[in-house]
């Protein structure tokens, strides 16, 4: 047997042994961190939920009530977070995108919608760089919002202080950004997942994601393919004409008297805005 077919005989094994029908629940991302994930459902396009800065893979858990009844959905641990190891040494937006990247292949998924939360926004930006023409969309939620804002070293500074106190230290006052009803009850939900655990890499990736948005964010849009799409909240304004320059399709579907986390203030109206943007996707690929 020469080596061309040597190889190929090999590449069949580690695909058909990669695509296991039943997988289990740990990737190993390129540098060696186990991602832990979940996946619930059947039906395509696969749903992939990327969580935000200092939270997990349960900050989805209605959506994955609701879409897994007609569709996969998959919910991903980033390193770090979550069931997740640290042993990361480089905390790059780049990296992250990776590890969905792992999850995606580890799991052999062919046709994806791409969901990231704040810090998920540039994760998943990173992603559909590296599965292409896999990906049918992209929704940033609450993510992305100017993205030719400049944060100065200053700013970030006290950005710094501001998160990191808020998630060592969480009250309803330091938390108030994120959610505006049902306030007790998922302030209580947010403290559970801040409680326990080390935060490895925590402020790490906090001022990488803002690096990323100051240096490489714009970049990265221009070579995107996939169409994307905001569900946002209307604390701060979007600038769609900036996002537009570089994604001409770009739109915003804003969220009135929501906080940061859209989805728990109004899963209901997020999950129909997810839905028809999910349908807008698969209308153009076709």
């Amino acid at each position: 047997m020469n080596h061309r077919a040597l190889w190929y005989v090999v590449s069949s094994i580690l695909i058909l042994h990669g695509c296991n029908t039943k997988p289990d629940t740990i990737a190993v991302s390129p540098d060696g961190v186990n991602i832990r994930f979940d996946v619930r459902g059947e039906g395509e396009p696969t749903i992939v939920f990327v969580h935000g800065w200092s939270n997990n893979r349960s900050i989805w858990d209605a959506q994955v009530a609701h879409f897994s009844q007609k569709q996969k959905v998959v919910t991903i641990d980033l390193p770090g977070f979550g069931e997740s190891d640290n042993n990361r040494k480089d905390w790059t937006i780049v990296s992250f995108g990776e590890d969905v990247k792992c999850v995606a292949d580890k799991l052999c998924l062919d046709r994806v919608v791409l969901v990231g939360l704040s810090m998920g926004g540039p994760v998943v930006i990173e992603a559909a760089k590296l599965l292409s023409d896999r990906v049918a969309g992209i929704v940033l939620v609450d993510a992305l919002l100017d993205v030719e804002m400049k944060l100065s070293p200053e700013a970030l500074q006290h950005v710094d202080s501001v998160y990191m106190d808020a998630v060592t230290a969480p009250t309803i006052e330091k938390l108030k950004p994120f959610f505006r009803r049902n306030v007790e009850a998922s302030f209580a939900r947010a403290r559970a997942m801040l409680s326990g655990g080390p935060r490895e890499g925590w402020r790490e990736s906090l001022h990488e994601t803002f690096r990323w948005s100051n240096e490489d964010c714009i970049a990265s849009l221009k070579v995107m393919q996939a169409p994307i799409v905001s569900i946002n909240s209307d604390q701060v304004p979007t600038n769609v004409e900036a996002f537009q320059k570089y994604v001409p399709s770009f739109k915003a579907k804003i969220i009135p008297d929501v906080g940061h986390v859209v989805f728990w203030d109004a899963p209901e109206e997020f999950d129909r805005l997810l839905e028809e943007s999910i349908r807008e996707f698969m209308a153009k690929s076709k």
